[in-house]
């Protein structure tokens, strides 16, 4: 793959949109997003051709968004059109239109192909997937089984809501009819369901706005199956006029909302999912994704992030590492979940140093609840929020982490304040430095938390370092002790 940032020009059905990520990477961070919606599926299946209009808005943005990405020096621009392009008529000569204005081929993508790369994009966005991927599009629906590292069957339906809102056909039945012809799914029953795409994002959105959820970020977003089929179920039934009047929906979606959520609601009839996560991860994240090397594809997605990031938020030269192996003796037994965890908040536990220091604490907790990682569910964004929290200050106020409070559980609340406190305890007394750490012993008994201190050492333990340590033996229920050996 290049180094640097790339850019990609993804030629949708209904919408066109230019993302430039500062990296193709385990982790790809997007520095730019933006879209423009042209509609070339509609009328689509009434007059085998790319709707007029359209095509002269996304040739104008096609060319815009191009000279875009060539002034932000991308090392690489891709161009990929899929379903409307791929079942037009005119679909090749529109692809060659954009090659005189930009000089860049585009790559038309089948939808065997789409839905491949989708999959992968969900692989590439969340470490562990086991169910089928959905990637509703204006002009179709891939989807396709995913279990660990390995793709399964795939389907392309052309079902999406913009061509059948103007196909002369009953959507519905079309809808009904497509997916209940899709034999595979029985085979990945009770397992989980991945949606992807703009109007499935955009029911995530409403889900959040009838359920007063207080983290707004779609990645990862998990709703128990029966949850979601109810509300599918109204949602479908609803005229725009109706929609119009619910909080959380977007007005550029009431036409198309309606189908989205018929096909929601039907694919979770035919698969019967134990559980639904979205995916902001997609088709243009697996196109990256597909390509990077073995090596950088075995990489966590989160710990990717942190690796990357977390660098530039550093003040000192101590490595992550050496902070994560100095903590480790007092974390044993510790989930595969929570050492990850750990581990991102190694990378990420100087994140706060260039605030104020009365707002250190809320701000890294903002910053990190916030951040636009992959690789984590919404209980451990909010653990690892809290975790920062509690590295730069030793008294939360309920308030200031709430949405935290309200995502995780009470063990999850015990893990992230032992972890906070315990950085806590590091910075002090490395101050940011390396190899004094790997000195100094930190270890837990059954009945106290011990730091171990060699007797030329002694001078190194500051009146900060027994309150630092006080607060950590708190955050374990146990009581603190220094040993000079």
């Amino acid at each position: 793959m290049h180094s640097g940032r790339v850019a990609i020009i993804d030629i949708g059905s209904n919408s066109i949109r230019l993302v430039v990520y500062e990296r193709a990477n385990r982790s790809p961070l997007p520095v730019f997003n933006e879209k423009v919606l042209c509609g070339l599926a509609r009328e689509l299946d009434v007059t085998g051709r790319l709707h007029s209009a359209g095509v002269e808005l996304a040739l104008a943005n096609i060319e815009r968004f191009a000279a875009l990405a060539r002034n932000m020096q991308v090392a690489r621009l891709d161009l990929l059109a899929t379903a409307a392009v791929r079942d037009a008529s005119d679909g090749a000569d529109f692809v060659r239109r954009i090659g005189a204005l930009t000089g860049i081929s585009t790559r038309i993508i089948s939808g065997d192909e789409e839905a491949r790369l989708s999959g992968l994009g969900v692989m590439c966005g969340i470490p562990v997937v086991d169910g089928v991927m959905g990637d509703l599009g204006g002009g179709s629906l891939e989807l396709v089984g995913l279990s660990g590292d390995r793709l399964g069957p795939s389907t392309t339906l052309p079902i999406g809501p913009l061509r059948l809102l103007t196909a002369g056909r009953d959507p519905k039945r079309a809808v009904e009819q497509a997916i209940a012809d899709v034999g595979w799914l029985d085979q990945f029953r009770g397992r989980t369901f991945y949606p992807v795409g703009g109007a499935w994002r955009a029911f995530a959105r409403l889900h959040m706005e009838k359920t007063d959820y207080p983290l707004h970020i779609i990645h990862q977003y998990a709703i128990p199956a029966e949850a979601v089929r109810e509300l599918a179920h109204i949602i479908a039934s609803q005229s725009s006029k109706s929609l119009e009047k619910m909080a959380g929906v977007s007005k550029r979606r009431l036409e198309s909302l309606p189908l989205a959520a018929l096909a929601l609601e039907r694919v979770i009839g035919a698969l019967k999912p134990r559980q639904i996560v979205f995916s902001a991860f997609g088709l243009r994240e697996g196109f990256y994704f597909s390509q990077l090397p073995e090596a950088e594809k075995a990489r966590h997605p989160l710990i990717a992030f942190a690796e990357d990031e977390g660098a530039h938020w550093r003040r000192f030269t101590l490595s992550p590492v050496e902070i994560f192996d100095w903590l480790t003796p007092i974390f044993a037994g510790e989930s595969t979940s929570e050492r990850i965890l750990r581990l991102a908040a190694a990378h990420l536990s100087d994140i706060g140093w260039d605030d104020h220091p009365d707002y250190r604490a809320v701000m890294a907790y903002e910053r990190v609840l916030q951040l636009p990682a992959p690789g984590m569910d919404h209980h451990e964004r909010a653990t690892l929020a809290l975790t920062m929290a509690w590295r730069y200050d030793s008294n939360i106020k309920d308030k200031t982490v709430a949405t935290a409070l309200t995502v995780t559980t009470i063990e999850e609340q015990r893990f992230a304040r032992r972890l906070g406190t315990a950085l806590r305890l590091a910075y002090n007394l490395s101050g940011g430095a390396p190899g004094l750490l790997s000195q100094i012993a930190l270890r837990r008994s059954e009945k106290a938390i011990e730091l171990v201190v060699p007797v030329a050492l002694r001078n190194q333990l500051g009146d900060v370092t027994g309150r630092r340590m006080a607060a950590v033996a708190a955050a374990f229920d146990l009581r603190h002790e220094v040993v000079f050996a």
